[in-house]
């Protein structure tokens, strides 16, 4: 039996809205089971039974993110896994803060009953357009056994030779072989690093092509192809504008802290140039930035990156390695005792006796929290 979807309500690429109300598929009832709450005001509003998130203001040519935008509360025990689908280029949904976290079949939310997650959206503006689109969210129970079998296939690249800034298109076509519904992402891939996502949703015997567009901007030869499917050569030839190092200024960190990625970009030419940058974490793209880089000259460029889960992450830009960033645990905090003088002692105390005696006994400890 295939996992019972739930539907939400499309709205254009800065309105999208969610229904929170009872949502029926066939004769089962999903509203009960799984809450869809508002948890930040600023993007996020309860409208007529209806959570909507506002993204009317956004960044051209770049990553919007917004994190811990809405919860996702499962109330019942035999929810066994929970994801998002979503077909609108440019939208994913991620854990709370870390867009590295994203929500999709092969990386569900496991959640148990009482379990709440608080859920981030991030709106790539290089890809997102206007128009009305759908996302789903679905549950599969512990009793249900997915039958889908989809593969991919009849990969092709065109052009294989382009010019820098020029655009190549990817297809692919994804077939359901078994005998119930089920859901597949589609990964680019350029040189090993996902830089877009796909997720196709088909129904026993159904096949869907799915199709990207790639601007490339740096000469070279790239391996380019959809994970799974295959890949193909693509040669772009240009000015040799390159990304000649990248760095990370603080290699380890806590958890929520931040730490800044440098990287140089060098414009060899005669004419000044724009290209975009791409910031990856674990070889998936989470972070773009475009400069304009002057006529015989270099630009540095700086992402500035948080993480929520302990870990070793490796980072590059635009495929060049910058290294990797290990986050640890948050440290607690030691609590010294410090003497102060007699002499900052007097001065602290008033003359009332009551007041004397409980400052006198404060300024005998300063509190030093040390890391």
């Amino acid at each position: 039996m295939p996992s019972i979807k739930y539907p939400t309500v499309a709205a254009i690429i800065c309105l999208f809205a969610v229904p929170t109300v009872a949502i029926t598929i066939g004769e089962d009832t999903a509203g009960d089971d799984v809450i869809l709450e508002s948890t930040d005001g600023r993007y996020a509003s309860i409208q007529d039974g209806e959570l909507q998130v506002d993204f009317e203001t956004l960044n051209d040519r770049a990553i919007t993110r917004a994190d811990n935008v809405f919860t996702i509360s499962v109330i019942v025990d035999d929810v066994e896994r929970l994801w998002i689908e979503n077909d609108v280029p440019g939208l994913t949904f991620y854990r709370g803060g870390d867009p590295t976290a994203t929500i999709c079949e092969s990386r569900p939310l496991t959640p148990s009953a009482g379990s709440r997650t608080s859920i981030g959206v991030a709106v790539d503006t290089h890809e997102a357009v206007s128009g009305t689109e759908t996302f789903t969210v679905v549950a599969q129970y512990e009793d249900e056994e997915t039958e889908s079998d989809i593969d991919g296939s009849s990969l092709t690249v065109s052009p294989t030779t382009v010019e820098a800034g020029e655009t190549v298109t990817v297809n692919a076509t994804y077939r359901n072989d078994g005998d119930g519904w089920g859901t597949e992402t589609a990964r680019l891939v350029v040189d090993g690093t996902v830089v877009d996502r796909r997720t196709v949703a088909l129904s026993s015997g159904e096949e869907q092509t799915v199709s990207f567009e790639r601007r490339m901007e740096w000469p070279g030869t790239y391996e380019i192809g959809i994970e799974g499917v295959g890949y193909q050569s693509v040669t772009v030839a240009g000015p040799q504008v390159e990304v000649s190092s990248a760095t990370i200024d603080d290699a380890t960190i806590s958890v929520g802290e931040t730490t800044d990625v440098q990287a140089t970009v060098r414009n060899p030419s005669d004419r000044s140039l724009e290209r975009t940058l791409e910031l990856s974490v674990d070889g998936i793209v989470v972070d773009t930035r475009t400069v304009s880089i002057p006529a015989n000259g270099e630009r540095t460029v700086s992402f500035r990156r948080s993480f929520d889960e302990p870990g070793t992450y490796a980072i590059a830009v635009s495929g060049v390695d910058a290294g990797t960033v290990t986050v640890e645990e948050r440290a607690g905090f030691d609590i010294r005792n410090r003497e102060l003088s007699p002499m900052t002692t007097a001065a602290l105390a008033p003359p009332a006796t009551a007041g004397l005696l409980f400052l006198a006994i404060a300024a005998n400890r300063r509190w030093s929290f040390v890391r």
